[in-house]
């Protein structure tokens, strides 16, 4: 064959088999699989920077233009489609404020701390240490949901989790994007004062976030209609990846946030159109279509990031003294969890946070591949392509970048090893989620087995009342769920006849009594039938009787069942 295969060929089918040898070798080790490629990243690296015969850099590949419009769009819009829309409606107040005003304080306490230490207050590097704020500013709970699933944690605190770095990745994105704007103004002799730079960035986030929620939302809406068209499983699918790429280039090309209009056409395919317009082979192809695609950028993003640190950073006091300073400042500035769900807590009625979960919450703020996304954006625009001339020495953002990529890479290396591997231990001090006996999650399979099996035999008796449907036939399937019914509710009988358990299920149900009243009072007062004085009144007491039953000790990280 005469045609020579790309470049690129090579390093990326190696990355791939990286990929796949860390995810068998993890299965004894028990590792997350995320830090475990960061680790191989970093064994690789420092095995390709001394034998240059194996150089398996990616370096010129990824470019600004490839991160932004086939990198970041799969991975956000993944996201946005597993979001359940009424586990949001329980946590948007938390998910809001850490998600917005929690990124842009948690961006100038990181910006300010690092300006001072390590630039020593010096004027003319304010933006550059806003940038570097906004690059850390945004978690990534890629690995620590799968420890959740593990040990079993609440869904409600998954959901929190989960739905803030969503939608903080959308705001730090467009943070980032002002920032980086009003960086290259100054580097290209644009003088303002601070006022008008605050104004000028307050107005770019501003257009971005609402044109890319409009054409997000927009396009989603004409995606669902299309559905309603076909039933073909796989042009549904294909539906769905042209929704996720297009919503991300259209709100672009209309100097829009395309992180914000994935992330909202995510959630209204992934709810609206998921549910009621697909067909149930889309439904199953759809996720396992994304999952993979999800596995695939992840595995190549956490193995640049061992490829990046190796190639360059030096292991020096200098790189330790930044190292440190940006760890201490981006846990300062994460903080923030403590105080906004303490506000969440107690001034709104049916948001109670237990304060084990304020723990997790802080500890729980990762960072993995945004930040390593947005670094690589910096590489291209300042390094790769120096002929732009955004400075007269072009050594100076060489040098800049070489700080700021430290910092960050000391931030996503810590977040995802210290931080990732002690979630696990200090959820089980914490008493969050379910007992080593696994009795509280048997005890939800076997309530979900029993909703099925009632509600199909239910269908059946209608079935049957109507006559559409053979009767021999109808009664070998009530055989078989009858007896997968009492099956369930035996299993049940013996769960709740340990006394272990017994005690837990007598407090999630004194809780969730309690939030069913909670529930019910703020209906009464939005349909007038109570004053708000009153209603306060009595919900602060119940807070109060559900605070304190939450905090027993045989109680720990039990919380309410999900409102009716």
């Amino acid at each position: 064959m005469s045609a020579t295969p790309p470049v690129y060929l090579g390093p990326i089918l190696a990355a791939l088999v990286v990929a796949i040898t860390v995810a068998l070798l993890i299965r004894k080790l028990k590792m997350p699989y995320t830090i475990s490629l960061v680790i191989a990243g970093l064994v690789l690296g420092l095995f390709s920077k001394y034998k240059d015969e194996y150089d398996l850099s990616l370096e010129g590949i990824l470019s600004a233009e490839v991160i932004l419009f086939l990198i970041l769009p799969p991975l956000l819009f993944d996201g946005a489609s597993k979001l359940d829309w009424g586990s949001f409606k329980r946590i948007w107040r938390i998910t809001s404020i850490l998600a917005v005003p929690g990124v842009i304080i948690n961006m100038m306490v990181i910006g300010v701390l690092v300006w001072y230490l390590v630039w020593d207050a010096n004027p003319d590097m304010m933006l550059f240490a806003l940038l570097l704020g906004a690059i850390l500013a945004p978690t990534d709970p890629v690995s620590v949901l799968a420890l959740f699933k593990e040990c079993g944690a609440p869904h409600r605190l998954s959901a929190m989790v989960e739905s803030e770095s969503l939608f903080n990745d959308g705001t730090g994105v467009v943070m980032f994007q002002v920032m980086l704007a009003l960086v290259i103004a100054s580097l290209t002799g644009e003088s303002s004062t601070i006022g008008s730079v605050l104004i000028t960035g307050l107005a770019m986030f501003l257009q971005m976030v609402i044109i890319g929620a409009m054409v997000g939302g927009a396009l989603a809406y004409g995606s669902n209609l299309a559905l309603r068209w076909t039933e073909n499983h796989l042009l549904e699918v294909t539906i769905s990846v042209a929704l996720a790429f297009g919503s991300f280039f259209v709100a672009e090309q209309f100097h829009g946030s395309g992180v914000i209009a994935v992330v909202v056409a995510g959630m209204v395919l992934g709810n609206a159109g998921k549910h009621q317009e697909m067909t149930p082979q889309a439904r199953v192809a759809l996720d396992n279509f994304w999952e993979m695609i999800a596995f695939l950028i992840n595995s190549i993003l956490f193995l640049l990031i061992g490829f990046e640190i190796i190639n360059r950073v030096s292991l020096n006091a200098s790189a330790l003294t930044l190292s440190l300073i940006a760890i201490v400042s981006t846990l300062i500035a994460r903080l923030l969890v403590y105080p906004a769900s303490w506000f969440v807590t107690n001034y709104t009625g049916d948001s109670n946070i237990p304060k084990p979960w304020r723990h997790v919450l802080f500890w729980g703020g990762l960072r993995g591949s945004v930040p390593l996304a947005l670094m690589l954006i910096l590489l291209d625009l300042w390094i790769a392509h120096p002929e732009a001339g955004l400075v007269d020495d072009a050594s100076l953002l060489a040098s800049v970048y070489d700080e700021i990529l430290v910092m960050s890479f000391a931030v996503v290396l810590w977040t995802l090893i210290v931080q990732g591997l002690t979630i696990k231990p200090m959820m089980n001090k914490l008493g969050i989620g379910d007992s080593d006996d696994g009795l509280s999650h048997q005890f939800e399979h076997e309530i979900a087995e029993l909703i099925q099996c009632r509600a199909v035999l239910e269908e059946m008796d209608r079935m049957q009342e109507l006559g559409v449907s053979d009767e021999e036939k109808l009664a070998e399937s009530r055989k078989t769920f009858k007896q997968r019914r009492e099956k369930a509710q035996s299993n049940l009988e013996e769960i709740i006849a340990d006394s272990s358990f017994q005690t837990r299920l007598e407090g999630r149900l004194e809780a969730r009594l309690k939030a069913i009243q909670q529930d019910a009072l703020s209906k009464a007062e939005r349909s007038g039938l109570l004053s708000t004085h009153v209603g306060e009144d009595i919900r602060w007491k119940l807070d109060t009787e559900l605070t304190l039953l939450l905090d027993k000790e045989e109680l720990k990280g039990e919380v309410p069942l999900p409102k009716a």
